[in-house]
């Protein structure tokens, strides 16, 4: 058998097109080597050639090798994971429904339907593609942020735009661009782009890809206190901390320097912050305190706390807490807000649904943090970790806070708190972590153009 039919059979069995001429590539150069060393020994080329491909072996049985190794492969314990937890949303959506709209659980299921079928858009995305256009990504998610100066309008404190007869809240769908955008410019990076420059005769050489991160990570952080929203900045810069430091681990180059540079100056700064409000403001100290305490004030900072305490004192093991607070009779902030999703479920379900809800999202947790270890290319391993250090920050920071065990912010559950345009961000986000895992097998045999 000749080098080309060998390959013909091999490829034959592969049924993933795209890899086909680079693992046919592959093997041609494989038996080129081992044929040139039949040659060497004195062998006639057509009698070198049937030996190497011979010493290769079945050719079908190779090829069936291949194909389970190097095909698309979809995350099933993610998917049956991120499909509990829209069954919890589901179930928050049913309970709620009372005291909403008519058609609170129909739109709730009409958006989830919408989600979806983006989901497996993206999830069929080469997500390779996003990385040459970081700046792009960037200055959308910029654009969106500024877009409530020209004409947005303010509730509760937030401000949010209008875009095709939708309220959208800019940080919702800004934070993941920017962390996107951030990790294309992280992975390109490139130590040898440097200028220099003097400055009173004395000379300085300064990488142009550095100062570029630097000031799209403080204009993105910028924009978002600007709107405000202290919550979405405080989860961008951690996610972004979080990237840069595993950027450093892996360079090890003056890694010790590196990471003390920066976390040093970011712990003086928000020490120095801390003791300002203390001094400065003691109205927006006493609110941090009352999150964790809310006698505190138990009237006036500690009022929701007080209620999330008495869900807490009065909840069952199954059904309706013994409390007014998660009453439909009563129109408390408990019920209305979106960010205490986890308290009322809670209230109203009991200890074991809502026990079932944190398992399950530190199942999802863990199952991000292993696929994020898995993935060998980098880019894609460095969106698993942002995306999960946003799905991890937003669920956890939400049960702490619904517990009193956290800072009181506008911070929801995802996949379980309601919210069009909030719902479908997450599952788009989480969507890309399915197209990274798709392609963990094939990234290195597939072109992205």
């Amino acid at each position: 058998m000749d080098i080309k039919h060998f390959l013909n059979k091999v490829c034959d069995e592969i049924k993933y097109e795209p890899v086909k001429s680079s693992i046919s590539e592959e093997l041609k150069l494989h038996i080129e080597e081992i044929k040139e060393d039949y040659q060497n020994q004195g062998m006639e080329e057509k009698e070198a050639e049937e030996k190497a491909v011979s010493q290769m072996g079945v050719a079908e049985e190779i090829g069936k090798k291949l194909n389970k190794i190097h095909k698309p492969k979809l995350d099933w314990k993610l998917l049956v994971l991120v499909a509990i937890l829209m069954g919890f949303g589901l179930i928050v959506a049913i309970l709620k429904q009372p005291t909403m709209n008519d058609d609170y659980i129909e739109s709730t299921i009409i958006y989830m339907i919408i989600g979806i079928i983006l989901s497996i858009v993206v999830y069929f995305f080469d997500y390779r593609k996003m990385k040459k256009y970081s700046n792009v990504i960037y200055l959308i998610a910029s654009i969106i942020m500024i877009l409530p100066i020209i004409g947005g309008y303010s509730v509760k404190g937030l401000t949010y735009i209008w875009i095709f007869n939708i309220s959208i809240f800019p940080p919702t769908i800004a934070v993941p661009l920017y962390l996107i955008a951030f990790i294309g410019f992280i992975v390109n990076y490139d130590k040898n782009k440097i200028i220099k420059i003097t400055i009173s005769n004395k000379k300085f050489i300064i990488n142009k890809d550095l100062i570029k991160i630097l000031i799209s990570s403080i204009g993105s952080l910028f924009l978002m206190v600007f709107i405000p929203s202290f919550t979405n900045a405080e989860i961008l810069g951690i996610s972004y901390f979080i990237i840069t430091t595993v950027k450093i681990i892996q360079n090890k180059e003056k890694r010790i320097k590196n990471l003390t540079v920066l976390y040093g100056i970011p712990l003086l700064l928000i020490s120095f912050i801390i003791i300002l409000l203390a001094i400065e403001s003691p109205y927006k100290f006493n609110r941090i305190k009352a999150s964790f305490n809310p006698e505190v004030d138990p009237n006036g900072s500690g009022w929701v706390g007080m209620l999330q305490k008495d869900i807490l004192k009065n909840s069952k093991l199954i059904g309706k807490a013994d409390t007014e607070v998660i009453s439909n009779n009563y129109e408390y902030m408990i019920i209305n807000e979106s960010n205490f999703t986890f308290i009322y479920l809670l209230g109203k379900a009991g200890i074991l649904i809502a026990g079932l809800l944190v398992c399950t999202i530190i199942l999802t947790s863990i199952k991000l943090i292993i696929n994020a270890k898995n993935i060998r290319e980098l880019y894609g391993k460095y969106l698993i970790i942002g995306i999960s250090t946003l799905y991890i920050l937003q669920s956890f920071m939400t049960i702490l806070m619904n517990v009193n065990m956290g800072i009181q912010t506008n911070v929801n559950l995802p996949f379980v708190t309601y919210g069009g345009v909030y719902f479908i961000v997450n599952i788009l986000t989480i969507a890309i972590i399915f197209s990274i895992y798709r392609r963990k097998d094939i990234n290195e045999y597939e072109k992205c153009y």
